[in-house]
């Protein structure tokens, strides 16, 4: 007979895409120490190296816990399931890869910084990573019943979010005179990732094509939103 002490605690979740975060995911419980959250990322680095590894469809539980070296009993003291794990390796991936891809053009004059955003979100997009990333996407939107909010939706109010503080520093700067700054950042956003989707590319990524798509698509944003 299991101790009722040792049953599983509560989980946090939250239905609202503004206050999704990775610590939703994340089992409440025993105070927080610094050990804990250095093993909590630890599992999470873990499970997406061996999800590169392996792929989405091999990958389970006890497959992590024999690749990172992890008591099963320490993973699911974090996470209460697959869904979960996942959905917190997913929000910490595309933050950590959001954020790489916009420090790379922060400081360009912005007619530079959106063509090169569109070629480095194109060639990431059909990465290994990019792949698997659009995979749990869909496998957690999709295929699950967890009650989570939409990955699909959270992940695009991040990109607005961050083409929004894009466009905000340029008007700062003086580079361009901009309303409506949200919606413009949304117009982008579809347009770079309906791009990054249908865009063919080959074993050697070619840049030249997509910064020519992009600037074209960028004048257009600022004829429609720019005075």
């Amino acid at each position: 007979m299991t101790d009722p002490k040792d049953q599983p605690e509560p989980v946090q979740t939250s239905t609202k895409t503004d206050d999704m975060d990775v610590c939703s995911v994340i089992r409440a419980g025993r105070p927080s120490a610094e050990d804990a959250e250095v093993l909590t990322d630890r599992i999470l680095q873990a499970s997406w190296e061996l999800l590169l590894q392996i792929g989405f469809e091999n990958f389970s539980i006890d497959k992590l816990a024999k690749y990172g070296r992890f008591g099963k009993p320490t993973i699911y003291a974090r996470f209460p399931g697959k869904a979960e794990l996942l959905r917190a390796v997913l929000m910490k991936n595309i933050k950590e890869r959001t954020r790489g891809l916009f420090e790379g053009v922060t400081h360009h004059h912005i007619d530079e910084a959106i063509p090169a955003l569109c070629s480095d979100g194109v060639e990431f997009y059909h990465s290994p990573e990019g792949r698997l990333m659009e995979r749990l996407i869909d496998w957690l939107d999709i295929e699950t019943e967890d009650g989570g909010a939409s990955m699909r939706g959270w992940s695009a109010e991040v990109a607005i979010h961050d083409i929004s503080e894009l466009l905000e520093r340029a008007v700062q700067r003086g580079e361009i005179r901009m309303s409506e700054i949200k919606t413009a950042s949304l117009f982008l956003m579809e347009g770079i990732c309906g791009h990054a989707r249908l865009a063919e590319v080959q074993d050697k990524f070619d840049r030249e094509p997509h910064l020519q798509w992009a600037t074209r698509y960028w004048a257009m944003i600022k004829k429609t939103f720019c005075f």
